[in-house]
């Protein structure tokens, strides 16, 4: 394989060779003066960072490089030209990241929230990366945010959380990664490396116990099937944890975890210059919904709920707590983990796929790859979004989707090592159906027609068409078909050995069909009578232009133009007639970003920071105020911000790593709805959601070295996020106050490195914090929150053989 910076995946620099004397105080004292009197214009200018694990003794001073994937080429993190953080798997493991969500509180400008609104799902991701992505789950919602993993594109945000296995590396790749990452990357990518086979029989068993009956169970062999030739890695895991949220009538949890996990992979060197990598893998999950609670209930001007508390609730023999038959806000319990629910309380996920990679090394300075994978899922969950006994707003999702994805990479060095150069080719088709219920004020259908004659303005009376609106229980089918093509090329001309350019781009051509039917299951009426369908293409252009200028062995400058796009689609949730489901645009965003990645004192004190500006447009907000329900294109948005990563060890023993990021995010012209009744709740003084204006972290790591050989690392970390806006229209019971996390953990290893003993604390100071939410206050007076979970405490035992 060709790489211009060749280096193994953990390789470690010796800033302190044993061929180089030791600098004297006084040169030490010099070189810390010159470039601490320079760190300010560093700290100014650039992006990114590598956070270190624990390092032994013997490597004193050294900060470990990360080498990532972000231009689909190994290279040195320092060296590459992208805003990306990487986190290797003994990084994840000293932050006690078990589960991917996790990694955004060591991330700049990331919200990562695992329980989407409006869904019940344990399991369905919510990430936004500078202000962008996608806050809707639902099939025909397109997430703003790639996740790919060990290439292959995940195409939904069902089942985007995941328990981490046997990762090799995790990089978070910040704004638009349209050139070579392509589909759905508008805001950005998380890419997601497995270990691969090695030459070594070896593996591991862990295990680890902790508060709410925590038993986590992980295996890994690692099997060479045939010495050089044939390779194989097993991984396995289950995750149990009993729920942190309760419902008090019937006793059931909410936000438990039950997942099982499996990894197959084979390796095989076929020639010397071709390798071939099988893999497959298979998570279930089965839990209960995502925690939920009553936040609001408006008792009076909502016809939904005025109705049903006058014509259905009485009959229905439920109390509330202040002795009323009603929906009303005796029902909420002033405790973010405690509900009056009972309606659905599922959450179910069986996902697989598999793949193939081949890795041709054609020359010393040309490469081939193919990636091919299919992949599948069935995701169902509910909720009731009442959190009341009665049947007022309750939802049930079933999912299958399947897709099959095809990339050619072709790699070269060229003109005497002037030109790094791909090309590449890729094709991605996806089915997905979904059979889903929206029991919304069941029974007020059934009232109405009782009725003499209209009794609440237009509605009541038997055989009155007025009723029929009101008739919202209603069974719905959903499926789409996309399919999407793209060819794509990134090259860099290096003038010198200092200043290099970067010209890449990127066309794609997505086409959609869309198939629904929707019906009131009272009065037997279609909202969209079967068999209706929607089709569309849309196609971009998406370049990327750079300038890379290496200042010193220890410093890159960079600056770029790149544009991101994620297709257009179908409003699919309609609730009066098939009109509303209106076709929205694309969405596209400019971004311009200057960085300085740097190493000082000796490799000892790295910082990276970054600058950008993004003109997003056409960005597609959904809006779920029921029965407002539908997703329209707001015209623009101004993003800008800077972000900031240090790491440094200031002496052998002791890591120190922080970050911050800043974010301004505003809107700048609203635009309107598609339809008849849609408009958007926004205005050009609304923020944005799920954008917190400030993010920090800070971690510390010391280590001590026994003579025996084993060792005892003690490390901490904080994590801070200002206040956020959980839905596009900025409710106030939606917003999130600033909080601060802080975790702990004391990790012994043995001697000979064959056992890990860890005791950890998580969310020590037992914060209470929204992770997402939903208000319909137009016609149902509701919202409704779902908190994240509290403190943890545990302890993990991995043995090593």
């Amino acid at each position: 394989m060709i790489h211009r910076h060749s280096t193994p995946m953990l390789y470690v620099k010796k800033a302190l060779s044993a061929d180089k004397p030791l600098p004297s105080e006084t040169q030490r004292h010099s070189d810390f003066t010159f470039r601490t009197a320079a760190l300010p214009l560093a700290i100014s200018l650039s992006v990114m960072s590598v956070f270190p694990g624990v390092v032994s003794a013997e490597e004193r001073f050294a900060i470990e490089e990360v080498v990532v994937t972000a231009r689909k080429r190994e290279e040195s993190l320092q060296d590459v030209p992208v805003a990306v953080s990487a986190f290797s798997e003994q990084a994840l493991e000293m932050r006690n990241v078990t589960s991917i969500e996790k990694v955004s509180q060591f991330v700049p400008n990331v919200q990562f929230d695992g329980a989407a609104a409006l869904s019940g799902g344990g399991s369905n991701a919510t990430i936004y990366i500078r202000g962008i992505g996608q806050n809707d789950f639902a099939l025909f919602s397109d997430p703003g945010v790639g996740t790919y993993v060990d290439g292959v594109y995940l195409g939904r945000s069902m089942g985007g959380v995941m328990d981490v296995l046997d990762v090799a590396q995790l990089e978070v790749l910040r704004g638009p990664q349209g050139t070579l990452f392509g589909k759905n990357t508008i805001g950005g990518a998380l890419n997601i490396t497995s270990k691969a086979p090695s030459e070594e029989l070896g593996g591991e068993a862990f295990l680890s116990l902790g508060t709410f009956d925590r038993q986590e169970i992980k295996g890994i062999v690692n099997l060479p099937l045939i010495d050089d030739v044939l390779l194989s890695r097993i991984s396995l895991a289950s995750v149990k944890r009993d729920g942190y949220a309760e419902r008090v009538l019937d006793g059931e949890d909410l936000g438990d975890k039950n997942s099982t996990v499996g990894r197959v992979q084979l390796l095989w060197h076929a020639t010397e210059d071709v390798d071939v990598s099988l893999a497959a893998d298979y998570t279930r999950g089965r839990t209960h919904s995502a925690a939920n609670t009553l936040l609001r209930v408006n008792n009076s001007g909502f016809p939904f709920l005025d109705i049903y508390n006058a014509e259905v609730a009485p009959g229905t023999g439920i109390v509330a707590p202040n002795g009323v038959a009603s929906v009303n806000d005796s029902w909420i319990t002033n405790d973010p983990y405690k509900t009056y629910g009972t309606g659905p309380n599922d959450s179910e996920l069986d996902s697989w796929g598999v793949s193939a990679t081949v890795d041709w090394s054609i020359s010393d300075n040309l490469d081939a790859k193919s990636i091919t994978a299919y992949r599948g899922l069935e995701a169902s969950f509910g909720r009731d979004g009442d959190n009341t006994p009665f049947v007022f707003r309750e939802t049930t999702n079933d999912n299958e989707q399947s897709q099959f994805s095809q990339e050619f990479q072709l790699t070269g060095i060229s003109f005497n090592d002037k030109l790094d150069w791909l090309v590449g080719l890729y094709y991605f088709n996806e089915e997905g159906e979904e059979n889903a219920a929206a029991q919304l004020a069941v029974g007020i259908y059934d009232a109405l027609e009782a009725l003499p004659g209209p009794t609440y303005g237009p509605f009541g009376g038997a055989g009155n068409p007025a009723n029929t609106g009101l008739d919202l229980d209603v069974s719905i089918f959903n499926k789409i078909d996309t399919e999407s093509y793209a060819i794509f090329s990134q090259n860099s001309w290096h003038f010198t050995d200092r200043f290099s350019a970067t010209v890449g781009a990127r066309y794609t051509r997505e086409s959609k069909e869309f198939e629904k039917q929707d019906q009131r299951l009272g009065s037997g009426a279609y909202i969209v009578s079967p068999g209706s369908t929607w089709e569309s293409d849309w196609s971009e252009f998406t370049p990327k232009l750079g300038l890379e200028y290496t200042l010193s062995e220890e410093a890159m400058m960079y600056v770029s133009w790149s544009k991101g796009f994620k297709s257009g689609g179908f409003n699919g949730r309609p609730l009066v007639s098939a009109a509303e489901v209106t076709e929205y645009e694309p969405e596209t965003v400019e971004s311009f970003e200057v960085g300085l990645k740097s190493s000082w004192l000796d490799n000892r004190l790295i910082v990276n920071t970054a600058a950008f500006y993004m003109d997003y447009e056409d960005i597609q907000l959904t809006v779920n105020q029921t029965p407002a329900n539908f997703v329209a294109n707001a015209a623009m948005a101004e993003l800008k911000g800077v972000e900031l990563e240090v790491i440094a060890k200031p002496l052998s023993a002791l890591d120190i790593n922080f970050s911050a990021g800043y974010l301004d995010a505003s809107y700048k012209d609203v635009g309107s709805g598609l339809g008849v009744g849609q408009v958007l709740p926004i205005t050009e003084k609304t923020d944005l959601a799920k954008t917190p204006r400030l993010t920090l972290s800070g971690g510390a790591q010391y280590a001590i070295d026994f003579g025996s050989g084993a060792s005892l690392v003690l490390r901490t970390d904080l994590s801070y996020r200002s206040e956020v806006y959980h839905d596009i229209a900025n409710d106030p019971l939606l917003k999130q106050d600033a909080f601060t996390l802080v975790d702990a953990s004391v990790t012994y290893t043995t001697p000979g490195e064959d056992w890990v003993i860890r005791l950890f604390g998580t969310n020590l100071t037992d914060e209470e914090y929204l992770q997402s939410g939903n208000a319909s206050s137009a016609a149902f007076g509701i919202a409704e929150g779902s908190y994240a979970i509290g403190r943890e405490w545990g302890m993990s035992v991995k043995r090593l053989f």
